[in-house]
């Protein structure tokens, strides 16, 4: 079977296209070509939308639409030119220190025994990171009639009773569990939020943005 280039496919696509067309496809056959001189072919869909987005490309959407049929076309010929899909690659996870001192203990117990000290140590120190976040405690000791009282007192309104509806929408999408599926993204009890276990967004990212949304 002969390969095609696709530069070949884009060549036969831009011919007949209009002017609009055209330049889509330039950017996106662009984007692919830079892609394809990376270490990490990413020929992904979203990926390509990003490189484009500054210049006007359309959106990741739209290229999944039915009028983007040929933008795809050429995607999936960028990938399959250089034996990759159109999936996102996954990061490679790296070798820790910890890893390594697993796996220069060869008997079963005593590696048992060190992986669950590493363990509880981790959980420690995630929960020494979280109480070294909280660096103010306020405690309130008057009692609960003082403040009608105290004419000294003034009581403000939380900062999030401002917020606009759009922005509270914000705040709803990016911890929505569609959103985080479409991004690859993980959550925790901390409210940590990772990709393939590499931390995108510290703890309390999330948590924090319930807490607000429960307020609301």
């Amino acid at each position: 079977m002969i390969e095609i280039h696709p530069d070949e496919l884009f060549s036969k696509l831009y011919e007949n296209a209009t002017t609009r067309k055209k330049k889509t496809l330039e950017l996106i056959n662009n984007a692919c070509k830079k892609q394809s001189e990376s270490d990490i072919k990413d020929f992904s869909i979203g990926t390509i939308a990003r490189l484009i987005a500054d210049d006007d490309g359309p959106s990741e959407q739209a290229l999944r639409n039915k009028n983007g049929e040929d933008y795809r076309a050429l995607i999936n010929q960028w990938a399959e030119y250089y034996k990759v899909t159109t999936k996102k690659p996954k990061k490679e996870r790296k070798s820790t220190v910890n890893d390594d001192i697993l796996a220069s203990i060869s008997d079963p117990t005593t590696k048992a025994l060190v992986g669950m000290l590493i363990s509880e140590n981790k959980k420690l120190k995630r929960e020494n990171s979280l109480l070294k976040e909280q660096t103010t405690f306020t405690i309130d000791m008057r009692p609960i009639n003082d403040t009608s009282r105290n004419k000294d007192v003034v009581i403000t309104e939380p900062f999030y009773n401002n917020l606009t509806d759009t922005e509270i929408d914000a705040l709803r999408n990016a911890i929505s569990n569609e959103f985080m599926n479409h991004q690859g993204w993980t959550t925790d009890n901390y409210g940590r939020v990772k990709e393939n276990g590499i931390q995108v967004y510290k703890a309390g990212y999330v948590t924090a943005i319930q807490k607000i949304l429960n307020e609301i």
